[in-house]
């Protein structure tokens, strides 16, 4: 194994270095990964523009990430040199009271890959084992990626109880939003509509088997949403994109007993927000936290299965070195892209 890495180092907002580190080992328990692929989701792009008052500068980011088994370490089993994998990048205690429980996602000591923890913009990293799930071979590495997001989707899915024949309706395009859309037709909705600005990220969903699109924004969907519902509203909306506007427009959507998942995460305060609804219409906003390790092997599944699609989602492709530049166009452009992936093999 080489003794020494290339790492893009974000040393302060906005400004990228590519730096020369140790190249890690394998300690008892543990996998060193040399990465294929990272693909930069809002959550970087956050950090990197210095929104997260928390950060502790220079971090290594990158959290969706696949790549090749490089070395195990001893008590290392199910995996072997050579076998490519994606990475949980949620890092839990395994001692607190949430780790204890069986709930590792809600840890309260927990850190996130490429933020807490150094992440995946390296060309080699180490993690224990419980941390790197096994894909099948030929998965494209790039377009795997994906799946650790589809894994945060179907936790939300899986918390909202999703059913056959429900109508629901998920706001905004994005990654997020297409990935739930899709997960929603896999589950028999009778109903799946997806509000969106972006054209093209509608076309995107139509592909994907969503019945209906709505051109427009939340706010001025909502008497739409009641029409395609016989007047009753929806059963569950999904809300990937956050904010007053969509949660009030959201919660009108919602027939009485409704289930509301504010899946965006956000920090602002929804002033407009009244719990008013919530008695009279008994509305259910059920939140949802990253992922539970047990999503992720269902996750790879539907991907490999072909049930989920993630071909398409890669808007741009970077070299390691040119790490910096793929930050910039995401900044710049971000209603054009998807997923930018950083290739860490060149």
């Amino acid at each position: 194994m080489a003794k020494t890495m290339r790492t893009a180092a974000l040393l302060a907002p906005r400004r990228f270095g590519i730096i020369e580190r140790s190249a890690p080992s394998a300690a008892p328990g543990e996998v060193v990964v040399r990465t294929a692929a990272t693909a930069v989701c809002h959550t970087d792009l956050g950090i990197y523009a210095g929104e997260h008052p928390g950060v502790r500068y220079p971090v290594v980011l990158g959290h969706e990430s696949t790549g090749v088994v490089e070395a195990i370490g001893d008590d290392v089993s199910g995996l072997a040199p050579g076998q490519p994998v994606i990475i949980n990048p949620i890092i839990s205690c395994g001692h607190c009271d949430s780790c204890r429980r069986g709930a590792p996602h809600l840890c309260r000591n927990a850190g996130l890959f490429g933020r807490e923890v150094d992440g995946s913009l390296s060309e080699l990293v180490n993690l224990p084992s419980r941390y790197i799930h096994a894909l099948p071979p030929g998965m494209p590495l790039a377009d795997a990626t994906l799946i650790e997001t589809l894994a945060t989707v179907r936790h939300a899915q899986q918390r909202l109880a999703v059913a056959a024949g429900e109508s629901i309706v998920v706001l905004g395009m994005g990654t997020t939003g297409l990935l739930h859309a899709r997960l929603a037709v896999l589950a028999g909705a009778g109903t799946v509509i997806g509000v969106s600005r972006s054209r093209w990220k509608l076309e995107m969903a139509q592909r994907m088997g969503v019945h209906h699109v709505l051109d427009t924004g939340a706010e001025l969907a909502v008497d739409e949403v009641l029409r395609l519902t016989g007047g009753d509203g929806a059963d569950v909306v999904i809300d990937t994109v956050g904010g007053d506007a969509t949660l009030k427009a959201g919660i009108d959507m919602l027939r009485p007993g409704g289930r509301y998942s504010p899946y965006a995460v956000s920090h602002a305060c929804c002033p407009a927000f009244t719990t008013f609804p919530l008695y009279y219409k008994e509305i259910s906003i059920i939140g949802s936290r990253a992922l539970h390790p047990t999503d992720m092997a269902p996750s790879i599944d539907l991907v490999a299965a072909g049930k989920v699609d993630v071909a398409g989602f890669v808007s741009a492709t970077y070299p390691l070195s040119h790490t910096a530049e793929a930050f910039e166009q995401y900044e710049r452009n971000p209603g054009r892209v998807l997923r930018i992936v950083i290739d860490s093999k060149s």
